[in-house]
């Protein structure tokens, strides 16, 4: 039975609502491997930056192969094994007394779209047929869930936290989560490639 290919490309963006300044020195103790911590700054404007998957600026692609064995005798969801890493860094500045919180939103496409018309046409599949599981979430519940995209293009709210109000020096807040993707396959579609990006925008506010 033919096989079809979904894959989408998370990317990241930014946003600030402040000015940036020099960034300060990390004194001892920065993060570890957790999913939210904040450590001082000897010196820091306000700033934020977010990486979604590989460093660098590169643009990752989550690929779902699904196969006869995935389709007969039932549909079944298609899971990746590796996960994609999202790294949201904002560090405040002493003084910053109206920025108090970070927030991370994705914004999926309207949909998969077929790139490969012969096989598949115009059909398209709704970006909430792609879900993920957060490997590390916070017990707080103020990073990244485990969730699904939305089907409508918009913007969705996955993560949103509190910087700290007062401190004796600049801080630095960082969110770290790793995201297991998976493809529901619970509609049988034409077989062929499907494409779709999501953008993932970090603010600060």
């Amino acid at each position: 039975m033919p096989s079809r290919r979904v894959a989408f490309q998370p990317c990241a963006a930014w946003r600030r609502a402040v000015a940036v300044t020099l960034a300060g020195l990390l004194l001892p103790g920065g993060a570890a491997q957790a999913v939210i911590t904040t450590t001082l700054l000897s010196l820091s404007g306000n700033r934020i930056t977010l990486r979604v998957g590989s460093a660098g600026g590169t643009i990752d692609n989550v690929t779902f192969v699904v196969t006869g064995a995935n389709i007969q005798p039932s549909p079944a969801p298609v899971a990746r094994p590796d996960t994609v890493t999202i790294l949201l860094t904002a560090d405040k500045a002493l003084l910053a007394l109206t920025v108090n919180t970070a927030r991370l939103t994705a914004t999926p496409a309207i949909g998969l779209a077929c790139t490969t018309s012969s096989t598949c046409g115009g059909t398209t599949i709704p970006f909430s047929a792609i879900s993920w599981v957060s490997t590390n979430p916070d017990a707080s519940g103020q990073d990244i869930q485990s969730g699904t995209f939305n089907a409508t293009g918009s913007p969705q709210q996955i993560a949103q936290f509190p910087l700290p109000l007062l401190s004796i020096l600049s801080a630095r807040t960082q969110m770290n989560n790793a995201l297991r993707f998976s493809y529901a396959n619970s509609t049988v579609y034409p077989s062929g490639v499907y494409t779709g990006r999501v953008m993932f925008t970090a603010t600060m506010f």
